[in-house]
């Protein structure tokens, strides 16, 4: 259908050009270039301004991004992608003077612009299944970020039972760790429903980790080391493998592989939906050092 109606007019156009008058039928084409451009224009804002974001220049591509959505026009799915963009840039640091300032003001608003963007979507129901699933998905990113996890968990458990799919047993499963973390009687329900994911893919890395995670705070640690030695041979871009890799280490002694394995994690971006903070790999790396001074103390004492 959508093919078709970009067909009808520039058949009009070629019938009018041919048999009409040639004149006429350049307007006719100049007329029909001009309606598709209006029509298109959300996306072609949107185009640009993810041109720009994934070329560095993020303040600028969400600015752009930013005007395709107020036009209210955009295509639902533009609308999840930008959504998560603004998750992502709502813990994102730049080196750029202007840009930082733009992004500081982002920052400030980031929770409270991602809920407006997504709310007014679902609300509207104007997508597909799917993308209603997705918006759903990032807005319990966003709670669970801003640690509203309650809040969090019922919106990603509500996504995940309407559609469940690699990536929600991935975000469910993070959101299950944290809960069980704070409240103990729902550690057997998150172990049951980490294994499920595992069962469900268990070559994804998000679902690697969290199982992974959950055999380190058993402290089943050859289990634990068993995934991550596997799953940062994979080269994972994210640096929260590495870190919980590191975690099983330390709690092995394994101090000089602990220390490769923190510097790894800090050599990869931390973003506003990575499960952790490039200070906590900084806290873990400063006692690793500290663990290998004192054996290199000891050492020097005994020879």
């Amino acid at each position: 259908m959508n093919m078709l109606k970009t067909l009808l007019p520039l058949i009009a156009v070629f019938l009018i050009y041919n048999f009409v008058s040639r004149p006429v039928g350049l307007i006719a084409l100049a007329a029909v270039v001009i309606g598709f451009l209006i029509i298109k224009w959300p996306t072609i804002l949107m185009l640009r301004g993810n041109s720009r974001y994934n070329k560095g220049d993020r303040a600028g591509g969400l600015a752009m991004m930013e005007k395709a959505y107020k036009t209210g026009k955009l295509e639902s799915a533009m609308v999840v992608y930008y959504s998560y963009c603004l998750l992502r840039e709502n813990d994102y640091c730049v080196g750029n003077l202007l840009s930082l300032l733009s992004l500081f003001m982002l920052k400030a608003m980031g929770k409270e612009k991602v809920r407006e963007v997504l709310d007014e979507y679902i609300a509207s129901g104007k997508g597909s299944a799917g993308d209603i699933c997705r918006a759903k998905h990032n807005k319990a990113i966003m709670l669970w970020k801003a640690g509203e996890t309650d809040e969090a968990f019922a919106v990603m458990k509500e996504a995940h039972e309407a559609m469940p799919a690699t990536d929600t047993y991935g975000t469910l499963g993070l959101i299950y760790l944290d809960l069980a973390e704070k409240k103990p009687e729902l550690a057997a329900e998150a172990e049951a429903f980490l294994k499920e994911a595992y069962d469900y893919n268990a070559d994804d890395r998000t679902i690697a980790c969290n199982l992974g995670s959950m055999y380190l705070r058993e402290n089943k640690l050859d289990e634990a080391e068993e995934i991550y030695s596997a799953l940062v041979k994979t080269r994972p871009d994210s640096p929260t493998p590495y870190y919980d890799y590191a975690r099983v280490l330390m709690a092995k002694e394994s101090w000089d592989d602990a220390e490769d394995m923190l510097n790894h994690a800090l050599r990869h971006p931390f973003t506003g939906v990575t499960a952790i903070k490039r200070a906590d790999v900084e806290a873990a790396l400063k006692t690793v050092d500290e663990k290998l001074a004192e054996r290199e103390t000891d050492e020097n004492d005994r020879s």
